[in-house]
């Protein structure tokens, strides 16, 4: 007998007592309903809630509803609607092999009916705006996994690159320069710490291009972005830098003090950060020095002395 939950994630299925021991090995007493986990792919005891067996098959249907209509209907199977596939997913692709669903050759006739077909096929995926979204949509791709970005980010890269085509902003600009700043922007709306030049070194490119394209892309889009905080960049200095947990929190407490100061307005978050992290090197006896705090963020030495200076003095830290 199978039990299916209002959720429908978890099944309670009372099993033979030949595929699994009687026994429970937590409390020495019989199991429980046998509860199966669909979403992790294990079965359960229902009374001690130890793992019995992992890595279970799901044969079921497709879980995933595509459209309001379609949220009864569990049959459906294949990729979802996306926007980083220049077709957004839901072309239509001819095969080259001349056969049919039987394996059989198809007639002279259907041959020449299809090969027309693929010949409209490809005319129609030839403009310009398509071989556009195919290049762009190549790079952000390459570009997900080198900068670890997330499916949102990389959903609201490709919207925004959609936008910059409608409103003609590629025509005579670089393709790899607008995609590169519409990533970068998705990061800055996402909060996601990622700076021009890592979304530079990344593409290739130079930051004066990205930087160029950054602004033609928010002004023709008329986007408001907020700049990045500064304690988001200390996780990832810190950890270049092997610093410890301890100097962590304090690089954070200094920046929380500095901000109630008022002194962060206008600078950059990441020389912020740089210079936080070194001042509480410096009170916890950590052997990081400038330089490297310095390689580590991309910031100079004498930026992050300077800003150094200036927390300083404001903190009255001697």
């Amino acid at each position: 007998m199978i039990v299916v939950s209002k959720s429908n994630k978890l099944e309670l299925v009372l099993r033979e007592s030949k595929e699994f021991p009687s026994t429970c090995t937590q409390n020495n007493g019989l199991h429980g309903p046998m509860v199966t986990d669909n979403i992790r792919g294990e079965i359960l005891c229902g009374s001690c809630g130890s793992v019995l067996e992992d890595k279970v098959e799901d044969l079921g249907p497709e879980q995933r509803s595509y459209t309001q209509e379609q949220y009864n209907d569990r049959t459906r199977t294949g990729l979802g609607s996306t926007l980083t596939v220049h077709d957004k997913g839901l072309a239509t692709v001819i095969g080259l092999d001349d056969k049919d669903a039987s394996g059989n050759s198809l007639s002279p006739y259907m041959k020449d009916s299809f090969n027309r077909l693929r010949t409209w096929d490809s005319r129609s995926k030839s403009n310009t705006s398509a071989r556009s979204m195919r290049s762009a949509f190549g790079i952000l791709d390459t570009l997900k996994s080198k900068l670890d970005l997330s499916e949102a980010v990389t959903e609201r890269a490709a919207y925004l690159y959609r936008k910059a085509i409608s409103k003609k902003v590629t025509s005579g600009r670089s393709i790899a320069g607008i995609i590169l700043a519409s990533i970068y922007t998705a990061c800055r709306e996402a909060n996601v710490p990622r700076t021009l030049q890592d979304v530079a070194v990344a593409g290739n490119i130079t930051v004066k291009d990205l930087s160029r394209s950054y602004r033609v892309l928010l002004n023709v889009l008329d986007l408001k972005v907020q700049t990045y905080d500064s304690s988001d960049f200390v996780n990832r200095i810190s950890e270049s830098v092997g610093s410890s947990e301890k100097t962590k929190r304090e690089a954070l407490d200094i920046l929380s003090r500095v901000k109630e100061k008022g002194i962060t307005a206008g600078k950059n978050p990441l020389s912020l950060a740089s210079a936080a992290l070194f001042l509480s090197c410096v009170i916890n006896n950590e052997k990081s020095t400038q330089k490297n705090i310095a390689n580590a963020s991309g910031m100079s030495s004498v930026t992050i002395r300077n800003v150094a200076k200036a927390m300083r003095k404001s903190l009255n830290m001697n």
